[in-house]
């Protein structure tokens, strides 16, 4: 029986060690997938920001107390007054799996919304996208098929309702809703969902949340023309239609220099769409009438295009590659021309103080429960990928040790109990004879 024990012991152990080496080595790399009930919701705090109000622009009502401004006043109010300032706006992302997913993709369906806060839905909403992405989910990188969509969807801005988009199916690169597990220090693709293209998000710096390192990536998108980005993507199927020209048309406004808030000077020689000749002076009378005209006068059209930048921070927990922080601090204004957008840029907290062509400002940070949510995602993926690659290796290589050294001592004493046993019958076949000898001998 104790050899039997001996020999088992020994079994156990070895295969123990075996699958302890296996654990860390094999298991886990095959493990380090993402897990196909994924379910978030992040958000951020209500934050103020800079708007230009669609349906007041429309109905050419000023906002907030602009209507007593002087260029607010009259026929031709200036864009400017239908500019909001420290506007409460909030976004949210809900992020759910959805098929096709198995056993090496996974397809995510993000909902984002950015709504206001001083309204009721549905009056409160700004923009909305849904965004669907095929992943592989050992990568965690989109797939290289032209499968990702995206439907876009907001308030027109020259007439009540809404206008939608749908990009036709593309194929996408860049890192967007996950880094890599094991993320590394290192910059990354990341894929913007304004200018639908990916541009690198470097690695600035270790940090601590929540007790937990985790790695601060910082991305700075330079002023893009948003007008000629999202055509570039709606043409790709090879037709526009009247949904994808209502989206369009809120990228390029075409106003009269004097509704723009333009000097004469401050208009581009190459943004004049409609310049008149100069009034004659006659006479007298032709003269005030010149006057008069020119009073009423706006100028000539000029056309702007919409102009994107941002500035994106996020926090990864670099085990599970989770997002569990970020910041994106957006900024979209109209623009003569690049040369222009690069300048407002440049001179931005003059624009965001004193809004005349902003669109949309707006500095948002994930909430505090967006952060804890995520934290508590990572920290779950974190501590499987502990338990399969360093707890259970260890215990079950302990374990296999002291079965190997319990089985060899058994499969030892087991000898020599057998040793014992084979010279304790030598001797007592030894005394048996001797005894048979002295009976002889007696006799």
């Amino acid at each position: 029986m104790r050899k039997f024990f001996a020999y088992a012991a020994v079994v156990l152990g070895a295969m123990l060690l075996v699958f302890a080496i296996a654990l860390p080595t094999y298991v886990v790399p095959k493990g380090k997938v993402l897990p196909l009930d994924v379910v978030s919701t992040t958000a951020t705090d209500p934050t103020p920001g800079n708007l230009l109000d669609a349906s007041a622009l429309a109905s050419g009502k000023p906002v907030q107390d602009n209507g007593s401004k002087p260029e607010c006043q009259g026929k031709n109010p200036q864009i400017s007054c239908f500019m909001w300032k420290g506007l409460d706006m909030q976004s949210q992302r809900f992020t759910t799996a959805q098929e096709p997913s198995n056993d090496k993709v996974i397809t995510l369906e993000v909902g984002q919304t950015l709504f206001r806060n001083d309204r009721e839905e549905p009056k409160n909403l700004l923009s909305a996208s849904i965004d669907r992405v095929t992943l592989d989910r050992k990568t965690q990188m989109p797939v290289p098929d032209p499968v990702s969509t995206v439907q876009i969807n907001a308030p027109a801005q020259s007439g009540p309702g809404e206008v939608k988009a749908s990009v036709a199916p593309f194929t996408r690169t860049g890192i967007t809703y996950q880094f890599p597990m094991g993320t590394d220090r290192k910059s990354y693709d990341y894929f913007d969902m304004q200018i639908l293209k990916a541009r690198p998000i470097d690695f600035v710096g270790e940090e601590e949340q929540d007790g937990q390192k985790v790695y601060r990536f910082e991305q700075t998108v330079p002023p893009t023309e948003l007008y000629s980005a999202i055509r570039e993507r709606l043409e790709q199927d090879g037709d526009i239609s009247v949904a994808d020209e209502g989206t369009l048309a809120a990228l390029r406004l075409k106003f009269p220099a004097k509704v723009w808030g333009l000097t004469e000077d401050q208009i581009r020689k190459n943004n004049v769409t409609d310049n008149e000749p100069p009034v004659e002076e006659t006479d007298a009378e032709e003269a005030v009438d010149a006057r008069d005209k020119k009073e009423d006068d706006l100028g000539p059209e000029v056309e702007m295009s919409r102009y994107y930048t941002v500035h994106r921070t996020i926090w990864v927990q670099p085990d599970t590659g989770v997002i569990v922080n970020g910041n994106e601090d957006v900024f979209q204004y109209y623009a003569q021309d690049q040369a222009e957008a690069d300048e407002i840029a440049k001179n931005r907290d003059q624009e965001i103080a004193n809004p005349t062509r902003t669109a949309t400002f707006y500095p948002g940070k994930w909430n505090q429960a967006s952060k804890d949510a995520q934290m508590d995602k990572a920290m779950e993926g974190k501590n499987k990928l502990r338990l399969m690659g360093t707890i259970l290796p260890w215990t079950l290589g302990i374990i296999g040790v002291l079965l190997l050294v319990v089985g060899f001592v058994l499969a030892r004493g087991s000898k020599r109990s057998a040793a014992a046993g084979e010279e304790y019958d030598h001797y007592d076949h030894y005394e048996h004879g001797n005894n048979h000898g002295n009976s002889f001998d007696n006799r």
